[in-house]
């Protein structure tokens, strides 16, 4: 079973070569292109890996918003910025 990696990437260009490339190595990557989506699927499953983008959409720091939801929901799970 491959590891699943969130990534949170508004940009659509940035997001699919991130897809591409992760995918390339054998990953299952979830994507979402803002924070709301991706806090409401946080509530129902964790990935093993998020990757996050600290601006997103019209939030500067929507990212961080992202990462502590994730801290209050796993204290362990790896978190890249």
């Amino acid at each position: 079973m491959s590891k699943r990696i969130a990534l949170v990437e508004d940009d659509l260009a940035l997001r699919e070569n991130y897809i591409a490339a992760l995918t390339k190595q054998g990953y299952e990557v979830q994507a979402y292109g803002n924070r709301t989506s991706a806090e409401q699927v946080f509530l129902q499953r964790l990935p093993d890996l998020a990757i996050i983008d600290i601006g997103l959409e019209d939030e500067i720091d929507g990212g961080f918003a992202v990462c502590q939801q994730l801290r209050s929901l796993s204290k362990t799970l790896p978190i890249i910025f």
